[in-house]
């Protein structure tokens, strides 16, 4: 009997990880994608010197990124927290609340590729996200992949 309850167990576990991950999906926005939420929407903005765009997660909390050679360093304030981490191979710096819901949560990365005579340099980020979408943001940059297109 105890066996037939682990099986179930293992089983009903097993349905809910698929089930999971088709709630998820690849943003592709040519020089990276992003593993996300379904539900995440994709907003073209036109940047003067840079590709720049934003990412609607729901009604209220919105992302915007800037892959140029002027992005945002995210500085962070002393109520943010700052580490340090490698994503797809690229040094970046992770950024978000001590308090959740309150300041910025996202990612910057100084070094990209050469462009030009510059660096170009990456960031995603979203102020006073609820805190149930900076987990689903601080998850989803582990995912990030970029390929540069020149």
């Amino acid at each position: 009997m105890k066996f037939i309850i682990v099986l179930l167990l293992f089983l009903i576990a097993g349905c809910k990880t698929s089930e999971t991950k088709n709630d998820y999906r690849n943003l592709d926005f040519n020089y990276f994608t992003i593993e996300s939420p379904r539900s995440w929407t994709k907003i073209k903005l036109r940047g003067i010197d840079s590709y720049v765009g934003k990412i609607a997660i729901d009604n209220s909390d919105t992302l915007y990124f800037d892959l140029g050679w002027y992005s945002n360093k995210l500085e962070g304030k002393k109520s943010e927290i700052i580490s340090w981490d490698t994503i797809d191979g690229r040094r970046c710096k992770i950024v978000y609340p001590s308090k959740a819901g309150v300041g910025i949560t996202g990612i910057y990365i100084d070094s990209l590729w050469q462009a030009g005579s510059e660096i170009d340099r990456f960031n995603l980020a979203g102020y006073n996200l609820k805190p149930e979408n900076e987990k689903l943001l601080l998850q989803a940059l582990q995912t990030l992949k970029f390929y540069n297109k020149e």
